[in-house]
C-alpha cells in the first residue's frame, strides 16, 4: 500500500570531510541576515522559507524542487540540522545541497556526496524506497540551516500536495505551479482556509502564505495530517494521453485499483483445496467464514514486498497461498479467493490506520495505507455483529480487516473504526463509506474480585477479568508473544500502577489464542498493609484495581480536539469481607457522573460483614471536540476523587 517512512533515523557525519568551507547562494544569506522577532523560549527554530515549486511537462512528468531554510532558536532546534528525504526509483533525487550560516558569519557547505543512504523498511518490509539523511553542521542556536533538492517522477496519479505547516512557525510558505499549455488544475485546502493564487505569466501559479503558526504537540490530539493546513492540487491533462492518471473522482480511485488488483484474486486448485479442508467440519456459512479468516489471520505471515507498482498492486492469491506471506492487501486478497470458493464473495476496500485524514471533497489514494475486505453478507449470516454495515447499494456488508490478527471475524480494530473507507465495487464505482464506531458494550473489561481484609490492614484474594472486543486484542497482541516469566511481570507492571505493596501467583489465562471467545485472565494478589490507620480507624480504598479517568488536560493554549480510545464499558464488582470485630463507619458516597463522552457510577454498601463496590465506566465516541474538552476533564476530575475514596470502619 501507500508507502510511508517508518524509521526514525539519527545520523552523525565525520566533521572532516562531510563539507566544505563556505559557497552559501545568495538567496540563503538574504534569508540569514533578516531579523526576526521574539518568540517564546519553547520555540525550537522557525522556517524562514518552506518553498516548492512544481513543474509539469505534456507527458507527465513532474519535476519537484524544494527550498527549506530554518532559523535554530535553542538547543532542542538542532534536529533541524538533519534533513530526511525519501525516494525511489521512480522518484529520485535529481540535485542534492545543504547550506549552514552560523551566528558569527561562518559558512558551509554539504552535498548529495555527503548524505547517508539507507532503506525505508520496518521489520518484515522489503520495499524499494530508501532516505537519504544529511547532517548539516554548525546546527547550533543562532545559526540558519537551508536544504535544496529536486525530485522528478512519473506518478499514478496526476497530483501533487504542499503540506506548508511544520512543527515549527513558518515566516513564508510559497507554493508555484507550472502547468503546460492547454492544462488545468483544482484544488483544495484542507484545515485552513482557501488561498487565490497569483498568476504572474500564464499557466504558472504562486500561492504565498505568511506568518503559520506551528503545528502543536499535544497529548491526545488527532494525528499529524488531520490537523495541519496543506493544499491538494488535481492536475488535468489536455489531451486522453493522462486521462488514466486523473483522479478527480472516488469512482477514478477505484477503478484504477480495481483493475490492478481483481485479476490477483483467481484462485487455484491448490486454494480449493484448502478451502474444502478448512471448512470440511464446520456447518454454518458463518463457522466456515471464520475458518478462512482465521488461515489469513494467522497462517499467512506478514511479510510486506513493494517494488514499484507493488506498493499498490496486491500478488496474485495463488502466489500469496504457496509463500503462505504477504502484505495487507496480499492478505485480503487471498481471503476473497478463500471466500469466493465457498460461495461467499467480496470487495477490495482501500482504508488508512490515522482517523481523520480521508476527505469526501478530495478523491486520493494517497491518503490509504492499508486494504481490508467488505465481505458480501450471505442471507443465512446474522447481520447483528458490529463490523456489519448497511450499504444503499452494495447490500448487508461485514468490514474484516484479516491483517489483525488478533481482532475476530465481526469486529474491527479501533483504527477502523469512526474511520473513513474506499470500497472499490465490481463495477469500477468507488463507494466512500464512513464507518461507525462499534457500540461500548462491544468492548468489555469486567473485574470481579473477592477479598477479604485482615486484622492488621492485609487484603487478600482472587481476582477474574474478562475482556473482549479491543480490549481483548490489545491484550491478546502483547501476551501472545511472551513467555511465562514474562507474562507474570506484565501481571505485575500492571499491578504494581495501583498497590504500592503486593505480591501474586497463580496467573492463569484462558482462550488466548481463540479469538472468538472472551479473554479471561485469573490471578490471586496479597497487599500488605492495604488499609491504612488514621485516629484508631482503619481506611480501606473499595476501588484495588485500575485508574479509570486519564489525565486532566491541559487546555492552556491548546489547539486540537482530544482523542480517547474509543466506546468500551469497563465494570468492577468488589467484594472485601471485613474482620468480624470491625464494621463500617462511613462509606464513600458514591457518583454519578455522565457527558456525551464519558459517563460513570459509583456505589458502596454493606451486606453484613461484607463490604461491596460497583462501579461502571462507558466511553461513547473516539474524539471529543475542542469545545468539549472543559466538561470532559470536569468528568476526570471528579472520577479522580471517587477513585481515591475511602471506607472508614472501626472497631465494634
Amino acid at each position: 500500500m501507500i508507502r510511508r517512512i517508518l524509521l526514525t533515523l539519527a545520523f552523525t557525519l565525520c566533521a572532516a570531510n562531510a563539507f566544505a568551507w563556505g559557497g552559501a547562494p545568495d538567496w540563503v544569506k538574504q534569508l540569514a541576515s533578516q531579523q526576526l522577532p521574539t518568540y517564546p523560549a519553547e520555540t525550537k527554530g522557525i522556517a524562514l522559507l518552506h518553498e516548492t515549486v512544481t513543474t509539469v511537462t505534456d507527458d507527465g512528468e513532474i519535476r519537484t524542487l524544494h527550498r527549506r531554510v530554518f532559523r535554530i532558536l535553542n538547543t532542542e532546534g538542532k534536529d533541524l540540522g538533519v534533513q530526511s528525504i525519501a525516494f525511489d526509483k521512480e522518484r529520485p533525487i535529481r540535485s542534492l545541497k545543504a547550506w549552514s550560516i552560523t551566528a558569527k558569519g561562518e559558512e558551509y557547505t554539504i552535498k548529495d556526496r555527503d548524505a547517508v543512504e539507507t532503506a525505508a523498511t520496518d521489520g518484515m518490509l522489503y520495499a524499494d524506497n530508501k532516505i537519504k539523511v544529511l547532517t548539516i553542521p554548525a546546527a547550533d542556536p543562532g545559526s540558519t540551516v537551508a536544504l535544496e533538492y529536486e525530485q522528478r517522477e512519473r506518478p499514478y496519479a496526476l497530483q501533487a500536495t504542499f503540506p506548508f505547516q511544520l512543527d515549527v512557525p513558518v515566516r513564508v510558505a510559497r507554493y508555484t505551479l507550472v502547468l503546460p499549455a492547454g492544462w488545468s488544475h483544482e484544488e483544495r485546502w484542507f484545515n485552513s482556509p482557501a488561498h487565490e493564487p497569483q498568476t504572474p505569466v500564464p499557466n504558472q501559479f504562486l500561492w504565498e502564505l505568511k506568518d503559520i503558526a506551528a503545528i502543536k504537540d499535544e497529548v491526545g490530539a488527532p494525528t499529524w495530517r488531520a490537523v495541519a493546513g496543506r493544499m491538494a492540487i488535481n492536475l488535468i491533462p489536455s489531451h486522453d494521453l493522462q486521462a488514466s492518471k486523473s483522479h478527480r473522482s472516488w469512482n477514478d480511485v477505484a477503478k484504477w485499483y480495481l483493475d490492478l488488483a481483481a485479476p490477483r484474486r483467481a484462485s487455484t486448485p491448490g486454494i480449493a483445496a484448502k478451502a474444502q479442508e478448512l471448512t470440511a467440519n464446520k456447518t454454518t456459512t458463518l463457522d466456515k467464514m471464520r475458518a478462512l479468516a482465521l488461515f489469513a489471520q494467522r497462517d499467512v505471515r506478514y511479510v510486506a514486498i513493494e517494488i514499484g507498482i507493488g506498493g499498490y498492486q496486491p500478488h496474485a492469491a495463488g502466489e500469496i497461498f504457496t509463500n503462505r506471506y504477504g502484505d495487507c492487501k496480499d492478505k485480503a486478497t487471498l481471503l476473497a479467493a478463500l471466500l469466493h470458493e465457498i460461495g461467499v464473495e467480496s470487495y477490495s476496500v482501500l482504508a488508512t490506520t490515522n482517523r481523520g485524514e480521508i476527505d469526501r471533497d478530495f478523491a486520493t489514494l494517497s491518503g490509504f495505507n492499508h486494504a481490508v475486505l467488505a465481505i458480501r453478507l450471505p442471507k443465512d449470516v446474522p447481520a447483528d455483529m458490529p463490523a456489519v454495515m448497511k450499504h444503499p447499494k452494495l447490500g448487508t456488508l461485514l468490514l474484516f480487516d484479516p491483517t489483525d490478527s488478533t481482532t475476530p471475524l465481526g469486529q474491527l480494530p479501533t483504527y477502523l473504526q469512526e474511520n473513513r473507507l474506499l470500497i472499490v465495487a465490481d463495477d469500477g464505482t468507488g463507494e466512500l463509506v464512513d464507518v461507525p464506531a462499534h457500540p461500548a458494550d462491544a468492548t468489555h473489561l469486567a473485574i470481579t474480585a473477592k477479598m477479604a481484609l485482615t486484622q492488621d490492614g492485609m487484603l487478600d484474594g482472587d481476582v477474574r477479568e474478562v475482556r473482549t472486543g479491543f480490549l481483548a486484542s490489545r491484550a491478546r497482541w502483547e501476551l501472545q508473544t511472551m513467555s511465562e516469566s514474562e507474562r507474570k511481570q506484565w501481571l505485575e507492571r500492571r499491578l504494581g500502577y495501583h498497590l504500592s505493596q503486593f505480591s501474586a501467583k497463580d496467573f492463569a489465562i484462558e482462550n488466548l489464542d481463540d479469538v472468538t471467545k472472551d479473554l479471561v485472565l485469573r490471578y490471586h494478589v496479597t497487599a500488605p498493609s492495604y488499609a491504612k490507620r488514621a485516629a484508631g480507624m482503619l481506611l480501606v480504598r473499595p476501588r484495588i484495581l485500575g485508574r479509570k479517568a486519564e489525565a486532566v488536560v491541559d487546555l492552556k493554549e491548546r489547539t486540537n480536539a482530544y482523542v480517547l480510545d474509543g466506546p468500551s464499558l469497563e465494570t468492577d464488582d468488589i467484594e472485601i469481607a471485613l474482620p468480624a470485630n470491625l464494621v463500617a463507619d462511613e462509606l464513600p458516597e458514591g457518583a454519578a457522573i455522565t457527558s456525551p463522552a464519558v459517563s460513570y457510577t459509583s456505589a458502596a454498601k454493606m451486606d453484613g460483614n461484607v463490604l461491596h463496590y460497583n462501579r461502571e465506566y462507558k466511553v461513547s465516541r473516539f474524539t471529543v471536540p475542542l469545545d468539549g474538552i472543559p466538561e470532559l476533564n470536569k468528568v476526570f476530575t471528579r472520577i479522580l476523587a471517587d477513585e481515591r475514596s475511602s471506607a472508614v470502619l472501626k472497631g465494634k
